[in-house]
This record gives structure tokens, C-alpha cells and sequence, in this order.
């Protein structure tokens, strides 16, 4: 009995140590040629934009080597409570503000 416990669970482990080495492989690395960077451009609008959130997510594909890019974000459309959060953001050094007006 304890036997058939142990192979289930080692079974289980390596049904998903597998899915997690597909999940990997769906996540491959973007690499910029020769000479060229990756930028990615966040258009903010309104108030309620959960900037923070996108940023964090697209700092995670930068931090794990998947997409090595710079984060820029548009504030011309952005409300007041948005706007605010972008520029403490870009003050943390963790985005650059764009197009201001």
C-alpha cells in the first residue's frame, strides 16, 4: 500500500515537472538584433489604468530574461491619480514618462 502511494506521488512529480518544462518552452527568450533595443510603450488613460500591475508584469519578463526591454509610459490621456502613479514610478526608476501634455 505504501508502495503505491510513493509511485503515485513520484508519477504526479514528473507529470509536472513535464508541464512546467512545456510552460518554459512557451516562454522563449526575445532577442534583439544587432545593434537594436526592445521598448515597450504603455498609453495610459484615465484614472483607473492599474499601471503599477503592468509594469510589474512586464518587469518580471525582463527580470527573468525572457523580454529585456525598457518600459516607457504615455501619460498625454492619463488622469490625475494615474498620472501621479506613473511619475512616482518612473521616480522608483522602474519606467521612463512619455509625452507628458
Amino acid at each position: 500500500m505504501l508502495w503505491n502511494i510513493l509511485g503515485a506521488a513520484a508519477f504526479a512529480l514528473a507529470v509536472l515537472m513535464l508541464v512546467w518544462a512545456l510552460r518554459g518552452l512557451l516562454l522563449l527568450p526575445v532577442r534583439p538584433g544587432a545593434g537594436a533595443e526592445i521598448s515597450v510603450r504603455i498609453t495610459v488613460r484615465g484614472d483607473g489604468a492599474a499601471l503599477e500591475n503592468t509594469v510589474a508584469a512586464l518587469e518580471w519578463l525582463r527580470g527573468n530574461g525572457t523580454l529585456p526591454c525598457s518600459i516607457e509610459a504615455d501619460v498625454s490621456a492619463a488622469g490625475g491619480q494615474a498620472r501621479e502613479e506613473a511619475f512616482a514610478l518612473e521616480r522608483a526608476g522602474r519606467i521612463t514618462v512619455v509625452n507628458e501634455g
